[in-house]
């Protein structure tokens, strides 16, 4: 990709606004496809462009504004969605188990088979399906044929490990499928803020964020 570049032209003190702000609102949309290589070149640019909009700087807060609404609108669009998703599939299990009674109730023909509803561009029919199982009392069931989804202190995974034998641990940690790890760092901050040491973390400081008013 090829990075935007902000060309002063000979004996002009300052580009027109709109042309300086169509240039930036172009860098952050393209902020995206920058690559590593570029990243360097991209942040010059882009504040060459910033600092150039003396006037009219309000436009970047408005567009950061922008950003926020769209975040939140696509949160509730995700919500949305999946609610309209979930609807959906009840709305085909539920026309599709009424198309499977119908036929059904139409019984069978004379080598036993159920018949076949034609339309002009659909035809339905039944094939039938491999046993399954169907759960009619999940607390009768044995523990064997259950998996148990547990959130807890990584500290205290640690010391029921520590607590098992060897072979226990091995077969223990062979059965443990995709981990997810997450990093509580409310915790960490307040341990690093107490002088606590904590490897493999450090606080950083130095940096800002950005207020808008």
């Amino acid at each position: 990709m090829a990075v935007l570049a902000v060309v002063p032209s000979p004996g002009v003190t300052a580009a027109p606004l709109y042309v300086i702000e169509d240039h930036l609102a172009a860098l952050i949309e393209t902020a995206e496809l920058v690559s590593p290589e570029q990243e360097q070149e991209f942040r010059a640019e882009f504040r060459t462009a910033l600092t150039s909009a003396v006037e009219k700087r309000d436009r970047v807060g408005q567009f950061l504004a922008h950003l926020e609404r769209q975040i939140d609108f696509a949160k509730f669009e995700i919500d949305r969605l999946r609610q309209r998703k979930a609807t959906y599939e009840r709305t085909l299990a539920r026309m599709e188990d009424y198309v499977i009674e119908t036929i059904e109730n139409l019984g069978t023909d004379a080598k036993g088979k159920y018949r076949t509803l034609e339309g002009k561009t659909t035809s339905f029919s039944l094939r039938a399906c491999p046993a399954s199982v169907e759960v009619t009392d999940e607390s009768a069931i044995p523990s064997d044929y259950k998996t148990l989804t547990l959130k807890l202190p990584a500290v205290t995974w640690e010391q029921l490990l520590d607590g098992l034998e060897i072979e226990q641990r091995a077969a223990v940690l062979g059965q443990v499928k995709s981990p997810e790890v997450s990093v509580d760092r409310r915790s960490m901050k307040t341990a690093m803020d107490g002088g606590a040491d904590v490897p493999g973390a450090g606080l950083v400081t130095g940096r800002h964020a950005l207020r808008r008013k």
